[in-house]
């Protein structure tokens, strides 16, 4: 049906365009996409460890694979070079967040910068322990704490700041990616996500962005109904449209949503 295979492209097109990640595996499910051959020979390719695009390729070598059938697949085949040419021409034209490339000689100085303690002037008590900082790099970057610290607060007098409800764990992550814009180590989605908090609680906008983008890759089966909760209640656009392309192309998450198993949010 033509209208029906427009409307699938006009769809591919707009999530490529609002930053849907071509590169995103589908996580752990037992679903495939299944065809059957004018002989009645099944044929089909598990959704499981597939990229959107890895997904299209596994289509087309099996498609050849069966080439004395070549026929019986054309309207397939054609179908699929529409959906490459429509991906090729929205992540021509897909807004993308200005970077600036940075010598590794600098990232290694501000990673020292981040690891001198002995001129940390802050402390950050977690919920299981201290983490220190410099407090004018906390000043600089977020007027929340710049408050707390130059207005006659207690943490001016006491140069701490007590945030019980994150782990020492996540205001690390939170403080690396300020100072290196990257993370050291390989944070799971819930550290990553306490981090995101932090981050939008003191308004650093740009940890919150780059935060948004590393937590687009942790998306996964298990992790969806957290992580597009997390992105809905923030006005994550970037994010919540990840995990709109993910669910999209999820069959699992598609028959949790028809239950009405996710938050009303999601």
């Amino acid at each position: 049906d033509n209208k029906e295979e427009t409307a699938i492209l006009n769809l591919i097109e707009w999530l490529v365009k609002s930053g849907a990640s071509l590169s995103q595996k589908c996580g752990n499910t037992t679903y495939c996409w299944t065809m059957w051959t004018e002989d009645g020979e099944e044929i089909s390719v598990d959704y499981k460890g597939h990229s959107l695009l890895s997904y299209i390729e596994a289509w087309k070598l099996l498609f050849f694979d069966h080439k004395e059938k070549i026929q019986t697949w054309t309207a397939e085949l054609e179908f699929l070079d529409s959906v490459m040419d429509r991906i090729a021409r929205a992540s021509s034209e897909r807004q993308v967040r200005p970077r600036a490339s940075v010598d590794e000689g600098i990232l290694e100085i501000w990673e020292k910068f981040l690891h001198a303690t002995a001129s940390h002037d802050l402390d950050i008590e977690a919920a299981d322990g201290c983490v220190t900082a410099h407090a004018q790099m906390l000043m600089e970057a977020s007027p929340v704490v710049q408050a707390m610290l130059v207005s006659p607060m207690k943490e001016r007098q006491t140069k701490q700041i007590k945030i019980k409800d994150t782990s020492s764990c996540a205001v690390t992550l939170f403080l690396e990616v300020l100072y290196t814009c990257s993370s050291q180590g390989d944070p799971d989605y819930k550290t990553a996500l306490s981090a995101l908090d932090l981050a939008h609680r003191w308004q650093v906008e740009v940890v919150v962005e780059i935060l948004a983008d590393f937590i687009e890759g942790l998306i996964t089966e298990e992790t969806f109904a957290t992580i597009a909760e997390h992105a809905s209640l923030k006005g994550l656009d970037r994010l919540q449209k990840a995990c709109q392309s993910f669910g999209l192309g999820n069959a699992a998450i598609q028959e949790q949503l028809g239950k009405g198993d996710f938050p009303k949010i999601v």
